[in-house]
C-alpha cells in the first residue's frame, strides 16, 4: 500500500518541481524576423540547436521587447542562446570572418569582444519560478 501511494504521488511531486519561466528579449530598433531560442544544460551541447533541451522560434515583428514563456522547466543549471533571423533562412548569418551579421544574445548578457560566449559564462541556476530572465539581443 505504501509503495502504491508513493507511485501515485510521484507525478504530483514532479509537476511541482517544474515551473513556467519567462524570458524577456530586448531588441534594438524595430527589426523584424524570428527569434531562435535554445536552452542548454551542458558545455559540450552549447549552441548546437539539435542539443537544446528546450527551444522555441518566436516572431519578433517590430517589437522592442518580447516576453516568451517556457513551461515545465525543471530546476537546474542552464545557458540560453538566441539570435534574430532577419532573412528567414534559419541560421545565424556571418560575414567572411565569422562575425555575425544578425543580432544575437546570451543569458547573463555576456558579450566577449572576439568570440561567442561559452557555456560557463552564460550559465545560471534556475530554482522554481523566478523573476523574468532578461536577454539583450544586439
Amino acid at each position: 500500500m505504501k509503495k502504491m501511494l508513493i507511485l501515485l504521488l510521484l507525478p504530483v511531486v514532479y509537476a511541482f518541481s517544474q515551473s513556467t519561466q519567462i524570458v524577456q528579449f530586448k531588441l534594438r530598433g524595430n527589426k523584424k524576423g524570428k527569434l531562435y531560442i535554445g536552452w542548454y544544460q551542458h558545455d559540450e551541447d552549447f549552441m548546437k540547436p539539435d542539443k537544446a533541451v528546450f527551444r522555441k522560434i518566436v516572431a519578433a515583428e517590430g517589437k522592442q521587447a518580447i516576453d516568451v514563456p517556457f513551461d515545465g522547466i525543471p530546476d537546474g543549471t542552464y545557458a540560453i542562446s538566441v539570435f534574430l533571423d532577419e532573412n528567414d533562412n534559419g541560421v545565424l548569418d556571418t560575414n567572411g570572418f565569422g562575425i555575425p551579421k544578425e543580432d544575437y544574445g546570451f543569458s547573463n548578457n555576456v558579450r566577449p569582444l572576439t568570440r561567442a560566449a561559452n557555456f560557463n559564462e552564460a550559465k545560471f541556476d534556475l530554482k522554481g519560478k523566478g523573476a523574468p530572465i532578461v536577454i539583450e539581443v544586439k
